[in-house]
């Protein structure tokens, strides 16, 4: 016999667009948590909590903390390299562009839950068993760099070599200062003003040298 009356909802599983909503907020959850408290300070309870789901839920999804945080940098890697990805330089020429280029990548590494996940990764390579989830190679932000560096060489505007061992010396010496100091917890680039100041004088000396003889060299 048919059951009549009030008809009965199927209950299937949630729509993509539903669980893609429920991926979002969790990593935002977590990257919110894992910045503020820390890695050992945050739990799987408390993301699941903040979420409203089951501890169980979550597990499902991560089957730990580790995969986890690991998760939370992926994501946070995957949306810096959309935002390089949506930048639009006016620069015509090479030079213009890889400058904007770098100095778009020195303030996105200086956002601040950022430097949170990165401090974490640092100081946890025992419980990550000293693996490198950031950020994973390939790389398509340096990957980007190393092609704004060959054009560069191109149009004769720096010197021939290694494009990508001169990308990565470049970026390193951009932003290895201001980072360390934030990580550490000092606040001397708190201010995008003051990240600003460090990428021009620091474009300064890498395109010009800092010999007072660098242009007779």
């Amino acid at each position: 016999m048919k059951p009549t009356g009030t008809a009965m909802t199927r209950v299937g599983r949630p729509s993509k667009a539903a669980q893609d909503a429920a991926s979002e907020k969790i990593m935002a959850v977590a990257m919110e948590l894992f910045a503020d408290r820390g890695f050992a300070g945050t739990s799987m309870e408390q993301v699941a909590s903040r979420c409203g789901m089951g501890k169980d839920t979550l597990y499902r999804r991560f089957p730990s903390k580790v995969a986890l945080f690991e998760a939370v940098v992926e994501h946070a890697h995957r949306r810096a390299v959309d935002r390089l990805a949506d930048m639009r330089s006016a620069a015509e020429e090479p030079l213009p562009r890889l400058k904007a280029l770098m100095q778009a990548m020195l303030h996105m590494n200086m956002d601040a839950d950022l430097i949170a996940l990165k401090r974490i990764t640092f100081s946890e390579t025992v419980v990550f068993e000293k693996r490198e989830p950031f950020p994973r190679q390939p790389d398509p932000i340096m990957d980007r760099l190393i092609d704004a560096v060959r054009a560069a060489q191109a149009a004769g505007s720096i010197r021939a070599g290694d494009p990508a061992a001169l990308a990565n010396h470049l970026i390193h010496c951009l932003v290895a200062l201001p980072t360390s100091i934030a990580m550490l917890g000092g606040d001397a680039y708190d201010d995008a003003s003051a990240v600003q100041a460090h990428f021009d004088i620091t474009w300064l000396w890498l395109m010009e040298g800092v010999s007072a003889q660098a242009s007779n060299l």
